[in-house]
């Protein structure tokens, strides 16, 4: 959806600008109108690279949905709600996406029709949950679904922040230390030694082999790391290095497990909601499998989805695909077999909210003490083998 870079005038007939996204320059006018805003002119921006800092933050999207529920609960129009929302929101990208969303309500198209539009905001997962809303009459409830994600997603991206943040740091440290040693500390101190004429030890000859490569070389170290990054980035394009490169994930020894137990959580929790909105089998293995970003995952579910529409068993399917934890198949079965699929799928997030906090505290208590080692070793290697031919020296000398 275009962006549009306005001027207008308001109602005490001061100047005014602004930016609002629109399809065209008509809903543009009328978006202003209804902000009771006199256009005077505009212009289409392109939009910026930069622009993905500017989305709306899940935080603003947590208060409109829980806004819209307990409205919806008290019996207020949507209509009514989300006009509340276009005037009274503290964010201005939510005070303009009401805008957009309050129009097309009042153009005659559901609420689930209106936030489709936005795709950039609102997941294909969510628009469903809420058509399916719309259709039962349970509105409320799926947006207090969609609440729910969104703070379980909120929440997974902290503890992922946590896991990655620290470490990070430590590895920036350990690398910027040993670039300083290697290329500054090391040539002065071992240019003494060559310049004595004694033999060295092995140790001190690799130190000084290092230290060589790291002068000459220091840029392609600095930046063969990005590189790399990019090279996967891009080769992730092509679909099935991308499934290939996600299945290596996952027999990452610790970082594996943790990738698949926070997937497998989301495709039981979206399972469960679409489920419980009165979804068939098929239409909540399609919907699930939107909420799993590993890929070899994913074609996991697009496998179950098939078998189950040739006519296997859920849970049999599920196990054979082996990407999913055996909790995930066993609860699977517990819930075909009792006909109480929501308990037994709330079982596996309540046991994998734990876990993955269990696995991540473990991650960051590992990485640290690892990284201590290493700057340990560095500087042990370092100081044996500067400091060892020197001792031996003055030992001559005796």
């Amino acid at each position: 959806m275009p962006q549009y870079r306005y001027k207008a005038f308001n109602e005490d007939g001061k100047y005014v600008s602004g930016k609002i996204m629109a399809e065209n320059q008509y809903e543009l006018t009328t978006f202003l109108k209804v902000a009771k805003l006199e256009l005077v002119s505009f212009k289409e921006e392109k939009i910026s690279p930069l622009a993905v800092f500017n989305k709306i933050k899940s935080k603003d999207l947590i208060g409109m949905f829980v806004h819209l529920e307990q409205l919806e609960r008290a019996g207020v129009s949507i209509v009514e709600s989300i006009s509340d929302l276009k005037d009274n929101a503290d964010s201005q990208a939510i005070r303009n996406l009401m805008h957009q969303i309050h129009e097309s309500i009042k153009n005659g198209h559901l609420l689930s029709e209106s936030m489709a539009k936005r795709p950039d905001v609102f997941s294909s997962t969510y628009i469903g949950l809420l058509a399916m809303g719309e259709k039962t009459g349970n509105l409320s409830g799926a947006i207090a679904s969609i609440v729910d994600d969104i703070k379980w997603n909120m929440d997974i991206k902290r503890k992922t922040k946590k896991a990655i943040m620290g470490p990070a740091f430590g590895i920036v440290m350990m690398l910027a230390v040993l670039m300083i040693m290697t290329t500054i500390v090391v040539p002065k101190v071992t240019s003494f030694l060559k310049a004595q004429d004694i033999g060295l030890p092995a140790t001190t000859r690799a130190l000084m082999s290092f230290s060589s490569f790291m002068q000459n070389y220091w840029l392609l170290v600095i930046f063969s790391i990005p590189a790399i990054w990019l090279i996967i980035k891009l080769l992730t394009y092509n679909h099935e290095f991308a499934i290939s490169f996600d299945a290596f994930k996952l027999k990452i020894p610790i970082i594996g497990p943790i990738i698949q137990k926070i997937d497998a959580a989301k495709f039981c929790q979206f399972f469960a909601m679409t489920f419980k909105s009165g979804l068939g089998v098929l239409e909540c293995l399609e919907s699930a499998s939107g909420a799993v970003k590993n890929r070899a995952i994913k074609r996991s579910i697009i496998i179950v989805k098939q078998q189950v529409s040739d006519g296997q068993s859920l849970a049999k399917s599920i196990a054979e695909t082996r990407n999913f934890p055996t909790l995930v198949s066993r609860m699977f079965k517990v819930g075909e077999e009792s006909g109480n699929m929501d308990d037994a799928l709330k079982n596996i997030k309540f046991f994998y909210d734990r876990e993955i906090n269990d696995s991540i505290d473990r991650l960051v208590a590992m990485i640290q003490p690892t990284i201590t080692l290493i700057m340990g070793g560095m500087i042990a290697w370092i100081t044996i083998a500067v400091f060892g031919p020197i001792y031996g020296t003055f030992s001559n000398l005796k």
